[in-house]
């Protein structure tokens, strides 16, 4: 009877064991927080993977917060405190950052495609890679960002700062480029296909030998470095309506 009384206990005992180590297992788990948050203080939080799709987080303080891959098409960022922020290959479509800071934000890989980055301070931020068809950002300060690889095609750069901006491959095809700066950028293998340079500073251009400027046009305001001739617009516009014989 001991004996007995003995292994129903270690048998007891293994089953208590391997209960534990069956709710000790990791789950998969994506945490989200779709509601309002605005004001929200989340400087240095960790919120990668999150979803926050939907949700509104303006005005919020994301200093330096890990927001690596997370979820947030349609999200609410307006007027953001994001500076030094993690948001590697992070879904932004349809996003709004309207007038946030974005300064020495690590954007590489984001899909931002029709967000609103608008008089967004994004100076010094890493957008290597990144995916921005026509996105918005008007009056926007881009100064000394990585924008190698970057699509911005069809995208407003209305009055945009890229000074010291280095934009190797950068595809830019069909932007509105009014009034932008490009003191000091780097445009060596960039394409600025059918790009409408009106009233633009573009005499700081550095390695526009080699960028692609096919069917871009020019305004007789705008100043251009030596050895680049673009036609006017106002040429390019008439060429394109006259009649065909």
């Amino acid at each position: 009877m001991p004996l007995r009384l003995n292994v129903l206990a270690v048998i007891a005992l293994i089953g208590v064991s391997m209960t534990a180590f069956a709710q000790s297992k990791p789950v998969a788990w994506q945490p989200g927080y779709v509601g309002s948050c605005g004001g929200c203080n989340l400087a240095g939080r960790n919120m990668s993977g999150w979803t926050l799709s939907g949700a509104d987080y303006a005005d919020a303080n994301l200093e330096f917060a890990f927001m690596r891959g997370i979820q947030a098409t349609s999200t609410n960022f307006e007027r953001a405190n994001a500076a030094g922020v993690d948001l590697r290959s992070a879904m932004l479509n349809s996003a709004r950052f309207s007038d946030a800071i974005l300064s020495n934000a690590r954007l590489m890989g984001i899909q931002a495609s029709g967000a609103d980055f608008r008089e967004s301070i994004m100076r010094g931020a890493n957008l290597q890679g990144a995916l921005m068809v026509g996105a918005n950002f008007s009056n926007a300060d881009l100064g000394e960002t990585q924008l190698d690889e970057a699509d911005l095609s069809g995208a407003n750069l209305t009055d945009v700062k890229f000074d010291k901006a280095v934009m190797k491959a950068t595809i830019l095809n069909g932007a509105n480029m009014t009034g932008v700066i490009m003191t000091g950028s780097d445009v060596a293998g960039a394409s600025f296909r059918d790009v409408r340079f009106i009233r633009a500073d573009l005499s700081g251009m550095h390695h526009h030998d080699m960028a692609d400027f096919d069917g871009a046009c020019s305004s007789i305001d705008t100043l251009m470095p030596s050895g680049l001739l673009l036609p006017l617009c106002t040429e390019v516009l008439l060429a394109t309506n006259a009649p065909k014989r």
